[in-house]
């Protein structure tokens, strides 16, 4: 797993500086001509004062009706995303299969479901492949409850950690404030429930 994310991260810098060398040889004008399409229409996005999309208000980037491509880090951050998100569902399923069906577990493997959904749709918006879910080659087996919650506990926090360095490569705002959203669900509601579950 460190190993895993030791990469990731090393891959993700080199995408980083990739992307900036690109920009670099970026023509100026096209910045301009998507600002010009926006310019003076009703709806600030093309001449019918439209989008040309459901999810225009939602920040995401366009240019005149289109939407702009992921950069290749951004696409595997988000797909990185959803294996992440993958993870914590497995273990927290996997408590629930040990245990029984036990608070929080219970409620928190349900909104880790949803998780993967916002994250699922924002890969489906950009025509992003959607990883499978790997499940879990060897379920832990927890000793207590209070293991169990320990490592809801230790799950959280690198879920936490990781939006941080996805959001390093990221400039989408659609994407910055689901990762956003997703953080703060995991920092203000999922590590204190495990923080005081046994």
């Amino acid at each position: 797993m460190k190993f895993t994310r030791k990469f990731l991260s090393v891959a993700l810098i080199v995408a980083v500086l990739a992307g900036l060398g690109a920009a670099l040889f970026m023509p100026a004008g096209t910045v301009a001509a998507a600002s010009d399409a926006r310019r003076g229409t009703p709806g600030g996005w093309g001449g019918n004062g439209s989008a040309g999309s459901s999810s225009a208000g939602s920040g995401a980037a366009f240019t005149g009706t289109a939407l702009i491509p992921l950069s290749d880090a951004e696409a595997q951050a988000l797909q990185y995303a959803i294996l992440e998100e993958y993870g914590a569902f497995n273990l927290y399923t996997a408590v629930n299969a040990q245990f029984g069906s036990t608070i929080p577990f219970s409620y928190i493997v349900r909104s880790e479901q949803q998780h993967i959904n916002a994250l699922v749709r924002q890969a489906q918006k950009y025509g992003l492949a959607v990883p499978e879910n790997p499940g879990l080659a060897n379920p832990p087996v927890f000793a207590t409850l209070a293991e169990a919650c320990q490592a809801g506990v230790d799950a959280e926090i690198a879920d936490a950690a990781l939006y941080d360095e996805l959001k390093l490569v990221t400039t989408h705002a659609d994407l910055l404030q689901v990762y956003d959203r997703l953080q703060k669900a995991s920092l203000d509601s999922h590590l204190p429930a495990f923080q005081l579950c046994d």
